[in-house]
Order: structure tokens, then sequence, then C-alpha cells
């Protein structure tokens, strides 16, 4: 009997890995009823691996009195199932792919070397014609020079003349229908061609949105954690081999959660994305800002020490202060309070960016809206 398949979806996967012994062990606190905000410990990790828009609305579940603890786990785990579905899918995609452009490759192989054999093939029948050809000539310029009577010489040479009309007709309709048969050769193979450059446009314009979507915060569309991890990597490594200084700045919006709680969620997703904006339009295009989690930022300036560090924040931090976001019968303002570092020799990215987050707490607890960088 045979044995019956499951189909892959991304509920099956989500059933699995809540029937996973390992997996069930690990949120154990939260399966057993423990508070819904537990959740979003399994959240923070997942940033910049997992897209924001599905974690996003894990987020919405833990904030939703209307939704159970048990609801927003269920939210969490159909977010991974369809994250690991959707890099199978990817997968199988590229996998198809490659194999396609193979299958194209040999076609085409096999196109180009019959073409060149019929190319070789027809070269020698039209050497072997011309020498016909001059075989005949010579025979008609031996018939004109012999002593034979007229009325011979001009039979012998209607035939002769005939026979090299015959060869050179011959000769040209070979010509012709093989030209006939190149043109369709390499009109198929430039076809061929054609179709194998529109594949890969394509598949270049996929691994493009695929590497935004890998490296981007979806909401804010500032880098993730997992690309700041790789820039910070090779920005030490420079400072390592050159010594251009840099600076990381922590920033995070002053009572975000009294918004949310206040005006809903949507604003609050607009004061983020607002916020993401003021720091793009600040930084140089040589810098890089980052969404660490939540309402909290950080920010790579290249080649800039505490000083040039301290003097963008303000920038930013000013501008926040001054913006009014206005609803329908309300208006309210918020700040951020901001920790900067300079990066030192012997630091790591860890150490360096507990020192800004340590700065910006210290910010935080003395009065919030403000730069502490000493």
């Amino acid at each position: 009997m045979a044995v019956e398949k499951s189909k892959v979806s991304s509920s099956t996967i989500s059933n699995y890995l809540s029937e996973n012994m390992e997996f069930r062990n690990l949120v154990q606190t939260v399966m057993s009823g423990g508070d819904k905000s537990d959740v979003l410990k399994y959240v923070t990790p997942l940033r910049g691996f997992v897209p924001d828009q599905g974690l996003k609305s894990v987020e919405d579940m833990v904030f939703d009195p209307k939704k159970s603890h048990d609801e927003a786990m269920d939210a969490l785990l159909r977010t991974l199932s369809d994250h690991l579905l959707s890099l199978e899918k990817r997968q199988h995609k590229f996998s198809a792919f490659i194999d396609d452009v193979f299958s194209k490759f040999v076609n085409l192989q096999a196109d180009l070397t019959s073409s060149l054999g019929h190319n070789i093939e027809f070269v020698e029948k039209d050497l072997a014609m011309d020498k016909k050809l001059l075989n005949e000539a010579q025979d008609m310029h031996r018939i004109l020079k012999s002593e034979d009577s007229i009325e011979y010489l001009k039979s012998k040479m209607l035939d002769s003349f005939s026979s090299f009309v015959n060869t050179f007709d011959q000769k040209t309709t070979t010509k012709r229908d093989h030209l006939g048969t190149i043109a369709s050769e390499y009109s198929n193979v430039n076809n061929e061609l054609e179709q194998y450059k529109k594949q890969v446009n394509q598949l270049q314009t996929d691994l493009n949105r695929y590497k935004n979507e890998s490296i981007q915060d979806h909401m804010t569309g500032l880098y993730n954690r997992k690309y700041m991890d790789i820039k910070l990597a090779e920005e030490i490594d420079r400072f390592k081999r050159m010594g251009t200084p840099f600076s990381v700045v922590m920033a995070d919006i002053d009572k975000f959660k009294s918004v949310n709680d206040t005006y809903g969620h949507q604003v609050g997703d607009q004061v983020l994305k607002h916020m993401a904006q003021l720091i793009k339009e600040n930084i140089r295009k040589t810098d890089f800002a980052f969404r660490y989690g939540g309402e909290e930022f950080m920010i790579m300036l290249v080649n800039a020490d505490v000083r040039n560090a301290v003097h963008v924040s303000e920038m930013i931090r000013k501008k926040l202060e001054a913006t009014n976001f206005s609803l329908k019968d309300c208006s309210f303002n918020v700040t951020a309070s901001f920790g900067v570092a300079q990066f030192k020799q012997d630091d790591t990215a860890e150490a360096a960016i507990k020192l800004a987050d340590e700065r910006l707490y210290t910010a935080k607890q003395s009065g919030r809206n403000r730069i502490v960088s000493s």
C-alpha cells in the first residue's frame, strides 16, 4: 500500500512546529499561559531574517487586548511557516532556472555544432563545384584553340558551355539554399539567446528584490539588524586597516508605548516612518541607518568622530521635536533620546553598540529628549 504524501504548506509546517517537542519546550513558558508579551522575546531575534511584515502582524496580536497569548503564538508560528515555505519556493525557482539554462546551453551547443558541420560540408561541395567549373572552362578554352571545322567547334562549344552554365546554376542554387539554411539556423540560435537574456534579466530583477527584502526593514525602509552586523564588520575591518574613524548612534523614541496606547498602532507606525525619514535626510550617502528593533534605531556614521555624530544627532532630535503629528481631533509631538559612541582601538561591534546603548539609557534616565556622548 502506497504511503499518502502530505502536501507541504504553511499550515502543515505550522502544525509540525506545534507538535515538535523540542520546539514546544523552547516556547513552553508561553504555551503554558505566560504573559502575552513574552511572545516578543521570540520576535526580536528573527528581525532581519524573517520579513518584517509577518513579525508586525505578530506584534499587533500581542498588543491587541482582544487576542490571547495562544493566538499570538499561532501568529508567530504562521509567520515562521510562511517564511520557510517562501525560502523553499525561492530555492526551487532558482534550481529550475539553472536546469533550464543548462538545457538551453546544451541545445544551443548542439545547434551550433550542427550548423558548423553543415558549413564545412557546404564548403567542401562548393570547392568541388569550383574545380568542376574550372575544368569546364579549360575545356572551352581548348576547343576554341583547336583546328577542327567551324560546325564541329560550334556543336562542341555549345555542349561544353551548356554544361558550364548548368554547373554554375547548380552552384548558385546550392549557395542560395545554404544561405537560407544558415539564416534559419542562426535565427533559431538568436531566438534562443534572446529568451536566455530575458530569463537572466528576470532572475537579476528577482535577486535584487530578494536582496532588498533580506536587508531592509519592511516598515521604515531602513536597513535591518542582519545587514547592520555585516556593515559593522566591514567598517571595523577598514578601521583596523586604515584607521578611519567611525561612530555609532543609538536613538530611541521617547514614551513610544504611550503613543501606541493613546493613538493606536497605525499612528505609531507613522511616527516610526517619520523618524526613519528624518534620519535618512540628515545622514550622508556614505552613512548607514538601521532599525534596531521596535522604536529603536542605530546609525553608523563613517569617517566621523563623536563631535560629528553629536551634530547629526542634534539635527535629527530638533526636527523630530518640531514635528506636529496632526489627527482629526487632536495633535501631538514626540521626542527622541540619543546615545553616541566612537569606535576605539580593540573595540568589538558588540562593545561599541553596548556603550552607545548605555549612553542612550543615561539620556532616558536624565530627562529624555537629549544626547549623551560621554
